[in-house]
């Protein structure tokens, strides 16, 4: 089986990071792959996940959202082993090195000379690639601005009297009480990318059992509701996936509990298979539509010019890769990839 997610996102914040949560801190063995752009980090991970997938491993791909052809990290989760992209901007060193993490550094096998005589064209493509960015953040800021505006008209028009019944019913749902405590970890199932909003839903929640919907417009308390099933699991000693909103990382979308075979989502995508649909909608009085008219509107546009400028700045970070890609020596990048594939491999008993 195999799982993909986003382990950090661009969002509302700028690029905000759960790489925390990519795997748990006393795993077996943690690579952190360090080099620039375009030195094989992404290829080197997909390798070693094409040769894991034809020996029968369940993996997790940790995608890129700047880029979500490429990927950020591999986990296999059967030998509590990872490897990392630990470079900007989500910059991971090893917390307990030697005994845990080690670093990889690929950047060993470049040709230094070779960068050099690119030093100008690497300093002006990277300076083009965060402003991108930042005007991309811009938007997503202001996207999330007018978010708000649309969540204070709802919340106004809602009877939270009947949400607090449903969040009754839906908590009501997680049963027992396991002997040990409650642990949640976080990441992203969509993301803003260059292709626009991407979700991998259909490895994360498509793969529970039971799902139960919760639907409604922004405002409605779907992420509230989602926060109270997601305490009440804890409590309760489960373990506990939260997959976050994609613009504002605050809001909850999406609750996994493995152990319970379990989901709840805020995505209609998956109503045709729910054990149950909760329409928040109908806890809600309706009016003001001309307001939320125009919120949509302006959403759209802002939405749209976000993406525009994550596709820019992937273009130009395209431009940066075909900078270093001559310049490195990938047959030692790949002799590493081999011994890192046959130490894995090693750590599974295999």
């Amino acid at each position: 089986m195999i799982k993909n997610v986003f382990p950090g996102g661009n969002t509302a914040y700028g690029f905000y990071s759960f790489y925390d949560y990519v795997i748990e801190p006393d795993a077996t063995r943690i690579f952190i792959l360090k080099g620039g752009p375009g030195v094989g980090k992404s290829t080197f991970m997909k390798k070693i996940g094409e040769e894991l997938t034809s020996r029968g491993f369940n993996l997790e791909y940790h995608h890129c959202s700047s880029d979500n052809d490429s990927i950020d990290g591999l986990v296999v989760p059967a030998v509590k082993v990872a490897i990392i992209d630990g470079t900007s901007p989500h910059i991971v060193d090893p917390k307990n090195p030697g005994a845990v993490d080690e670093i990889v550094p690929l950047g060993d096998f470049w040709d230094e000379k070779g960068l050099i005589d690119k030093k100008n064209d690497i300093i002006v493509t990277n300076k083009e690639i965060g402003r991108m960015f930042n005007k991309a953040y811009s938007y997503l800021s202001a996207l999330n601005n007018v978010v708000n505006d649309f969540v204070n008209i709802n919340d106004g028009l809602m009877d939270f009297r009947k949400v607090d019944r449903i969040a009754a019913e839906l908590t009501g749902r997680i049963t027992g009480q396991l002997d040990r405590q409650g642990q949640a970890r976080h990441l992203f199932a969509s993301a803003f990318t260059p292709n626009g909003i991407v979700d991998y839903l259909e490895s994360v929640v498509g793969t529970m059992n039971d799902i139960f919907v919760i639907k409604g417009e922004r405002g409605t308390g779907r992420s509230t509701l989602l926060k109270r099933i997601a305490d009440c699991a804890l409590m309760r000693g489960y373990y506990i996936e939260v997959y976050h909103d994609h613009l504002d990382p605050k809001r909850y979308a999406h609750l996994i509990i493995p152990d319970m075979d379990i989901a709840f989502t805020t995505s209609e995508k998956f109503e045709n298979r729910a054990s149950a649909v909760y329409d928040l909608d109908e806890c809600m009085e309706k009016g003001r539509y001309g307001e939320k008219a125009e919120d949509e509107i302006i959403m759209d546009i802002l939405g749209k010019k976000a993406v525009k400028y994550i596709s820019e700045a992937k273009k130009n970070h395209d431009r940066m890769e075909n900078l270093y890609i001559p310049n490195m020596d990938f047959d030692k990048i790949n002799e590493i990839r081999e011994k890192t594939l046959n130490r894995i491999l090693k750590y599974a008993g295999v």
